[in-house]
């Protein structure tokens, strides 16, 4: 601790006695140390960053007055006009600490004509309940809103959402030194109402359980049927081929040798094309028996196979006044 009070005697020029003002831990000591070197190298960020760890390490004001130095070299104004404030709140009280409180309160006067101000209005018609402004992700609180605040320059993301509205977002960049911006929050659009359907009741939803899957209409015995039927249109045809050419043979046979005239050798022609029609004719007629058997057996084992009703049970939750199972089949 001696060496952090002997390096704000040289750091803001003023004369301090070289007394501790408590043990220091470890790890606070080497961040602010870290934090100086790194100031000496005109690293400011690392800087900043360091001197932050070792206050939340441990809370000193001179850690508090290194970060705020820090801040203002690295031109975040509005940062390091609130830790010099804080500062002076925090050795206002101690007369030991009087230099130190004049330090702050002096660095803290100087930097205020150079702070930039940011002021995010918000009208009465966007203030819908529930309504949640940001600036740069952290809360608003409702005593910023419509105040011109101090800020450090840079792009600030500022939003605002609230339940049942669309949420809306801008970004705005001030200077690092005296620019003053504002940001108005707009009327927020409601979302589309959601209607959710009623609930079905309990007999409804009893009833509604899974049900076994439909068994398929053309079975084994069905396919079968479907087979045979089909020989027995191609007997047909081919009994109704056999008939014709029978039919057209008788006739011939009857032109070759009328009954009025007829030689020998016609005789023998019109003989041999009748015996060869009623062949015909025969094939005809067996092919019309295989033809009719075939079709009626088909009909008979299509009406056979027809599918049966599957014995089938499905178990299912049932709610309401008794709660439990429900049982339901198919047989």
């Amino acid at each position: 601790m001696r060496h952090r009070i002997a390096t704000l005697a040289f750091a803001y020029g003023i004369v301090l006695p070289i007394t501790a003002w408590g043990q220091a831990s470890p790890q606070a000591e080497a961040l602010f140390r870290d934090g100086k070197r790194l100031m000496k190298d005109g690293q400011l960020a690392e800087a900043c960053s360091a001197f932050e760890g070792s206050e939340r390490a441990e809370h000193n004001v001179a850690t508090v007055l290194s970060l705020a130095d820090c801040r203002e070299k690295n031109h975040q104004y509005a940062s390091a006009w609130a830790l010099f404030l804080q500062a002076d709140s925090q050795t206002r009280a101690d007369p030991s600490k009087a230099v130190l409180n004049t330090t702050a309160k002096n660095r803290a006067r100087a930097l205020e004509p150079k702070l930039s101000y940011l002021t995010i209005n918000v009208p009465d018609e966007s203030r819908i309940p529930e309504l949640v402004v940001t600036r740069d992700g952290a809360p608003v609180d409702q005593a910023e809103w419509n105040r011109s605040i101090p800020i450090d320059g840079g792009s600030h993301v500022i939003a605002g959402k609230a339940p049942g509205h669309e949420s809306w977002s801008t970004t705005v960049t001030l200077k690092p030194e005296t620019d003053k911006q504002s940001v108005e929050v707009p009327r927020f659009k409601a979302l589309p109402e959601i209607i959710n359907k009623p609930p079905r009741d309990d007999a409804a939803r009893s009833d509604e359980a899974p049900r076994p899957p439909e068994p398929s209409p053309f079975t084994r015995k069905r396919q079968i049927a479907i087979g045979v039927a089909a020989g027995g249109v191609v007997a047909l045809g081919v009994g109704i081929g056999f008939g014709i050419k029978a039919s057209s043979l008788h006739n011939d046979a009857v032109a070759t040798c009328p009954p009025a005239a007829c030689s020998p050798a016609a005789a023998r022609d019109a003989q041999n094309k009748n015996d060869r029609a009623r062949k015909d004719a025969m094939f005809a007629n067996v092919g019309y028996g295989v033809a009719g058997a075939a079709i009626a057996a088909g009909a008979v084992l299509w009406f056979l196979g027809k599918p049966e009703s599957p014995t089938a049970v499905a178990i299912a939750p049932q709610l309401g006044a008794a709660t439990g199972l429900a049982v339901m089949g198919r047989f």
